[in-house]
C-alpha cells in the first residue's frame, strides 16, 4: 500500500508535468508560425472579385492576397467596377476576403 501512495503522489504529478511540457513543446512553436498571428503589414494593393462598400467600412471576397492577419495603409480595389478604396486599417484572411476599416473611396 505504501509504494501506491508515494506513485500516487510522486508519479501523477511528474506525468502532468511531462504532459503538458509536450503539449507547450508541440502547440507553442507552431502557433507562433501560424500566418494569423504575423504582425500588421502596412501597405500594399489588393484587388477583390466582389466589393461591397459601406464607408468607412469595405469587405472584399475572392482576393488575390496571400496575407492572414492585420492590415494597415492598404488599397482595395473592386476588379469588376474597378473602384478602390483607401484603407487604414483591417484582416486579411488570404485569398478568402479581406476587411477594410476607416476606409475613404480612393478613385
Amino acid at each position: 500500500m505504501t509504494i501506491i501512495r508515494h506513485l500516487h503522489r510522486t508519479g501523477l504529478p511528474a506525468l502532468a508535468a511531462a504532459a503538458a511540457c509536450l503539449f507547450l513543446g508541440t502547440v507553442a512553436p507552431a502557433a507562433a508560425a501560424a500566418p494569423h498571428t504575423a504582425a500588421m503589414r502596412a501597405g500594399g494593393a489588393i484587388t477583390c472579385q466582389e466589393v461591397d462598400a459601406d464607408l468607412p467600412d469595405v469587405f472584399g471576397r475572392e482576393c488575390n492576397s496571400n496575407q492572414w492577419g492585420p492590415l494597415s495603409n492598404f488599397t482595395l480595389t473592386d476588379a469588376g467596377s474597378g473602384n478602390s478604396y483607401r484603407c487604414e486599417n483591417g484582416w486579411g484572411e488570404g485569398s478568402l476576403w479581406v476587411r477594410g476599416n476607416d476606409c475613404v473611396a480612393a478613385n
